[in-house]
């Protein structure tokens, strides 16, 4: 099976083709637009405009099925949905694995299974990946088999969003334990589980006009308060500070917006942002507080998913962030974080 990887210089795409190549039954390619060589790792690299379609219909040819972990803005996630589906029809690539996000069922809380209608009202990200889920349902009705996956938060060793940027908030004194404010369940879900969980429907049977949807989380991942604790404990940040809901939606709503700025300035100009505290966006701040928790069961039970424990997904992040993701980030100035 011949298989191309959308958004291969990602997280998840890296890790995804490593375990393609451990395969016997498939042969990867990386396509995204920053990497394009033929290493010698062994995996073909395209350098490929996900939104560009007639590009994308040339470069599927001869693919069995495509995976698509094409993140990024509003307009790569959904148009490059769109152009994917007419690439996948031109080149006549039979199946799309596509990666959606459990933002698609937008603010509602309790027990979440994957047959609850999508909410596009939740923010730029989750109408995107909405917009991109409705792209997929018409590759189907033109005859095309799509796998949808929906996780929640990827994380494991290199995970610069959930151990990365976490682990400096935390070091910083920005983050602990919150109170009612990060009460929510994490939904957290290990890379390599993620990446399991693509291989097996890359190959899963498929009835003409159905579109499998399955929710990745892992059963025993915990709320974010633990996490938070747990993974402060795991890198040394410690004492843990205890922080109120007035004191997080402060750093958010004030720093937040000049620290994005100043990163988007600083990268239109060139240079490196990489000195700059980490902005905190407020939609991470309302998920902390969000009582949503996938169910997974179908994962587990149509897929044959095994669950990394939590316990050992955490050390693995933790000693990664050691080694690799210490703070090189300065602390953000105490008044800003003053209630």
């Amino acid at each position: 099976m011949k298989v191309l990887v959308l958004g291969s210089s990602g997280y998840l795409g890296t890790r995804l083709v490593e375990k393609l190549k451990g395969t016997s039954w498939a042969t990867p390619t990386g396509a995204s637009r920053k990497k394009a060589s033929a290493g010698a790792d062994g995996v073909e690299w395209l350098k490929l405009n996900a939104c560009d379609a007639p590009a994308l219909a040339k470069a599927l040819s001869g693919f069995d099925a495509v995976v698509n972990c094409v993140a990024g803005d509003r307009h790569s996630i959904s148009e490059g949905a769109h152009a994917l589906v007419q690439a996948a029809l031109s080149a006549g690539c039979p199946r799309i694995v596509h990666l959606s996000t459990m933002s698609v069922y937008g603010p509602v809380e309790g027990l979440v299974g994957e047959d609850l209608p999508v909410n596009p009202e939740h923010g730029w990200y989750a109408s995107a990946k909405c917009q991109a889920e409705t792209h997929m349902a018409e590759f189907v009705q033109q005859g095309g088999e799509v796998v949808m996956l929906r996780p929640g938060c990827i994380f494991g060793p290199g995970s610069e969003l959930w151990v990365g940027r976490i682990g400096r908030w935390l070091k910083a004194g920005r983050l602990g334990d919150l109170g009612v404010a990060g009460d929510g369940w994490s939904n957290l879900v290990h890379v390599d589980d993620v990446c399991e969980a693509l291989l097996v429907a890359l190959k899963l049977p498929v009835a003409p006009g159905e579109v499998p949807v399955f929710n990745l989380a892992a059963p025993d991942s915990p709320r974010w308060n633990d996490y938070f604790i747990d993974l402060a404990l795991g890198i040394e940040a410690t004492p843990v500070a205890r922080l109120g809901r007035r004191r997080i939606q402060l750093d958010s709503l004030l720093a937040g917006p000049p620290l994005k700025a100043a990163q988007r300035l600083l990268s239109l100009l060139g240079k490196s942002h990489s000195n700059l505290p980490d902005p905190m966006p407020p939609r991470l701040v309302r998920l902390w507080a969000q009582h949503i928790h996938l169910d997974a069961t179908r994962a587990t039970q149509k897929l044959g998913l095994t669950w990394t424990p939590y316990a050992a997904a955490l050390q693995s992040a933790a000693v990664w962030f050691s080694a690799e993701g210490t703070p090189r980030n300065p602390p953000i100035g105490k008044a800003i974080c003053t209630p």
